[in-house]
């Protein structure tokens, strides 16, 4: 047997292999997205190699596909079970729960994702193959970077800098028997009351949703406001009714420096929240880290 003899060549070329796959390995990595005309951001994703459109939704709970698109996948196993949830106006919905092999959106995989099938058209959205929610980032930091149009997914060094120069608002999370994952913060609104509102990137721009109960104490007056009925996506057969009025200031509890003046809002009865607020009005680049339940904000 020949001895192994490194030059001095051999070993340059190995300490720069090993560096680049090191580096490589905790380095950031991004995907590019879109946005509709309302703010909805699309993105690229693979589910089960097969590659789609969807809405990256941070209310959306669990991840979902249109029938059309499974289609293309083939067949996915059933489990057993299902899940039973609550849509934001109280409207009851039991989803079949299907196991993947893969979901991924750039660099990033999840392996073993769980999603649902409905057989849902998106509209005016365009080819919308499904929804991709937080289940996917329990583990993994990331960005939303609205200036450049980026989803970013980052590192322990990145996260680092990222802390030092953003304002950090707590985050809480509804985690539903790790089968569903939405995140919620403290706001103040009109400087009255003190609420905790979903954060939804999938309700689209400027959508400030909250809970008919407080309009007495919002000083919100119904006769001036207008009231419309909306129906279900799902079932047209039931209808919401809404108040639209103005709203003085939605500020973070967390930090006086992220709110907004002067909105529109909606007030819902039977919400089952106290509000839900859409992403883009909080900053132009917003950081998560579900792990350790904050949002940063620069």
């Amino acid at each position: 047997m020949l001895p192994v003899v490194f030059t001095r060549s051999k070993f340059l070329f190995l300490f720069l292999l090993i560096l680049t796959i090191t580096s490589t390995g905790y380095a950031q990595s991004s995907i590019p997205f879109e946005l509709t005309s309302r703010d909805h951001i699309i993105v690229k994703a693979k589910i089960n190699g097969v590659e789609g459109n969807f809405i990256f939704d941070t209310g959306a709970g669990l991840t979902l596909i249109t029938k059309t698109f499974a289609d293309k996948i083939g067949k996915l196993h059933k489990q057993d079970g299902s899940y039973t949830a609550f849509r934001a106006t109280g409207e009851k919905l039991t989803a079949d729960l299907y196991d993947a092999q893969t979901v991924t959106l750039g660099n990033f995989v999840e392996h073993n994702p769980v999603l649902t099938i409905f057989d849902v058209d998106f509209g005016p959205l365009g080819p919308i193959d499904g929804l991709i929610s937080l289940m996917s980032f329990r583990e993994q930091p990331f960005t939303i970077d609205y200036t450049n149009k980026r989803l970013i997914f980052e590192t322990d060094k990145s996260m680092s800098a990222i802390r030092k120069t953003g304002h950090n608002i707590p985050l809480q999370l509804e985690d539903s028997r790790d089968k569903a994952l939405t995140i919620a913060a403290y706001f103040i609104v009109n400087n009255k009351l003190t609420l905790q509102f979903l954060i939804d990137s999938g309700a689209g721009s400027n959508v400030y949703r909250i809970n008919s109960k407080y309009i007495s104490a919002l000083g919100i007056d119904t006769a001036s406001a207008t009231k419309i009925a909306i129906p279900s996506e799902f079932d047209p057969k039931l209808k919401t009714t809404i108040y639209q009025a103005n709203v003085k200031s939605i500020t973070t509890k967390a930090s006086p420096a992220v709110q907004c003046q002067d909105v529109k809002a909606s007030f819902i009865s039977g919400l089952i929240y106290d509000g839900i607020v859409c992403l883009n009005w909080i900053g132009k680049q917003v950081t998560f880290d579900l792990k350790k339940r904050e949002m940063i904000v620069q």
